[in-house]
């Protein structure tokens, strides 16, 4: 597309929405921190066909979408709940509430965020890259892993408030720290004390799928998921939605 030549208010408005889905990113990436992804459902749009696209697959729809984001709170409570048996002289008296979260990180942080704005105002597209790291409570009891991820999102104005419609979430390196990125993952000892979270489950995508590989040394080359670019309308443009093929470039 040739450049265009906004107004100053032009301008100013497309800074304004730019500033927006950010925050709603940064904010995002909070509720992770915080160990609140339960409430990950409120930044998505209301409509049918929103999408949310993980390594293995589509979860396609509202209660697919919110139920994999349920999942995760089911887990974090399940472990909360060990963790607290586990160390009472170092927990007890806290309530359920207090000890949400207790003895997990999932440390999500974003940059080198690249976003563009639709010519109509009506919708945004935006791609980031995670550099984190999680701490997951296994049968095993607590393991660090790293986290690098691509959040691909596109976003549309809805009733006067900006909401995600599609979603990448890709994890490039899912990797138990203290080891090569090519090294193999040798089976830790199990702690009975966390026998229990051999139970959790998620439910399966909607449409399974493989989106991306993790990173290995024979992987093939696998590109990052394609920039935003400028674009009038969202139905000129690529999506991050199931059909758009634009998670591996």
């Amino acid at each position: 597309m040739k450049k265009q030549n906004y107004s100053k208010e032009d301008l100013l408005t497309r800074w304004e929405i730019r500033r927006e889905v950010q925050n709603i990113m940064g904010k995002y990436s909070q509720s992770y921190c915080i160990k609140q992804e339960g409430a990950l459902g409120q930044f998505w749009s209301r409509r049918d066909d929103i999408c949310l696209g993980l390594n293995n697959g589509w979860y396609v729809g509202q209660e697919a979408v919110l139920g994999y984001y349920a999942a995760i709170d089911a887990e974090t409570a399940l472990a909360s709940r060990l963790i607290a048996a586990r160390f009472p002289e170092k927990l007890a008296g806290k309530t359920e509430e207090e000890l949400f979260g207790v003895g997990q990180i999932s440390y999500r942080p974003i940059d080198t965020q690249v976003v563009e704005v639709a010519d109509d105002l009506q919708s945004a597209k935006g791609l980031w890259v995670v550099r984190g790291l999680v701490e997951w409570v296994t049968t095993a009891g607590p393991v660090s892993f790293w986290d690098f991820s691509y959040w691909a999102v596109d976003f549309i104005l809805e009733d006067g408030a900006w909401k995600i419609l599609h979603m990448l979430d890709l994890h490039e390196i899912d990797k138990r720290q203290g080891l090569g990125l090519t090294d193999a993952e040798p089976a830790l000892p199990e702690d009975p004390a966390f026998a229990e979270m051999a139970s959790v489950t998620y439910p399966a995508p909607t449409v399974p799928c493989v989106l991306r590989e993790t990173y290995r040394a024979d992987r093939a080359f696998t590109p990052s998921p394609r920039l935003p670019e400028p674009y009038r309308t969202l139905d000129e443009t690529f999506s991050y939605g199931m059909e758009g093929g634009a998670w591996n470039g």
